[in-house]
This record gives structure tokens, sequence and C-alpha cells, in this order.
């Protein structure tokens, strides 16, 4: 596909995830201004905004290179603060997108087959379903719990 992948998050605690996920690049968003780190690095050409976070994204924003493309997966409820004149001459833009289509799979897929990025599963028994169903609810699984039939 061609991207340089930079993670952004707080901490270092996910800078190893990142980069077994695909991500050449990890900054710490704690450790300084995320968007002045990627305005270093030449700018991002596009940035996928997962986060569910008006801080985060407006933080990020000054990291869009030129003709960069902003796109907004994650849906924060509070605003989100943008400059015009400062998109107009570098042509910058900033989207919406409801991802889960099926392009959005391939791609996934594609992106993931690249950087030879496997998929990352807890493995429980069928008898330990409610636990595992209770630790995927509370945000605890790594990442999908998978069930095995006993045979």
């Amino acid at each position: 596909m061609g991207f340089e992948t930079v993670a952004i998050d707080r901490g270092t605690g996910k800078a190893d995830l990142a980069r077994k996920c695909g991500a050449h690049e990890y900054i710490d968003s704690t450790a300084g201004d995320p968007g002045a780190a990627l305005a270093t690095m030449g700018g991002a050409t596009v940035v996928l905004s997962t986060v569910p976070s008006a801080d985060a994204v407006n933080a990020v924003m000054g990291g869009l290179g030129r003709r960069g493309r902003f796109i907004l997966v994650g849906a924060a409820t509070d605003p989100v603060y943008i400059v015009p004149a400062l998109m107009i001459a570098p042509y910058q833009s900033i989207a919406g997108h409801a991802s889960g289509t099926a392009k959005d799979s391939e791609d996934t897929m594609a992106f993931s087959v690249l950087n030879g990025v496997r998929p990352m599963i807890e493995i429980r028994p069928l008898a330990e379903a409610a636990a595992a169903y209770d630790r995927m609810m509370a945000g605890d699984a790594r990442f999908r719990m998978v069930l095995q039939v006993p045979g």
C-alpha cells in the first residue's frame, strides 16, 4: 500500500503492540505534541482517527501534511476545532467515515498481509464461555475471544 504507518497513543505501554500490528513509528502523546511530531516527520498524508476524544483529535490536527486528509471514525461528542485558513493553502480536508464496509475489510486484510500482521486471540474452552464473554464485555480481551469446542 506504500504508506509508512505511525501509531499514536498515550504512554509507551502500547508501542511494541503498535509495531507488532504494523506501525513503523510510534508517538507517545504524553511525551510532547503529537501533531508537531507528525509535522517533523514531514506531515501525515492521512490521519485515521479512531479515538472518541475531541481533545486527542485537536492535538493531532497540526500534523496533517500538504494535501493531507483527516478521517474521523471515532465518534467524539465534543467539538473538534478547525482553523479553516490553515487548511486552505495546504489543500487539507477532514471527513467522517462509518467504517465496516466489505472494502474496509479487504483493505485491512491487504495491510495485514503486507506487514505480516497475524490475528491476536485468546482461546478459552467452551466451558468458560461466560467468563470469556465477561472478559470481552469488560474490555479486557486481547483482542478476540475464541471458544474451543471439545472434540
